[in-house]
């Protein structure tokens, strides 16, 4: 076992008028890519309000997100509506992330140099 095909992908998507320039691009899982598609951002169910998804190139991932175990929680409504459409806590996802950290390779030593910052 071993991680999942990595994918550029558009930050801000061509469809919404997002460049193919390094600012806008950033790596991401194939189960990422497919969750997030053209999308910009979600509701958040409990405000009702339209909330931005997390910018890998402008946000923090330690502001936004806490690992427990093997389990992405989420700190702010960034993080929950992220977390939720991009769906990285469910079952086979959750399974992946155990059986990686059974192995040690999960997280990774530079994972969490980013986390932690």
């Amino acid at each position: 076992m071993g991680f999942p095909p990595i994918f550029f992908d558009h930050i801000i998507s061509v469809k919404h008028g997002g460049a193919t320039t390094a600012d806008n691009l950033c790596y991401a899982c194939i189960f990422c890519n497919l969750q997030k598609g053209t999308d910009l951002g979600s509701i958040n169910w409990q405000t009702g309000e339209l909330v931005r998804f997390f910018n890998p190139r402008r946000d923090f991932w330690g502001k936004h997100f806490r690992l427990d175990e093997a389990v992405i929680q989420h700190q702010t409504d960034i993080g929950e509506v992220t977390a939720r459409i991009l769906d990285f806590n469910g079952d086979e996802r959750l399974l992946e992330r155990q059986a990686l950290m059974a192995s040690g390779q999960y997280p990774s030593a530079s994972a969490l140099k980013q986390i932690n910052k």
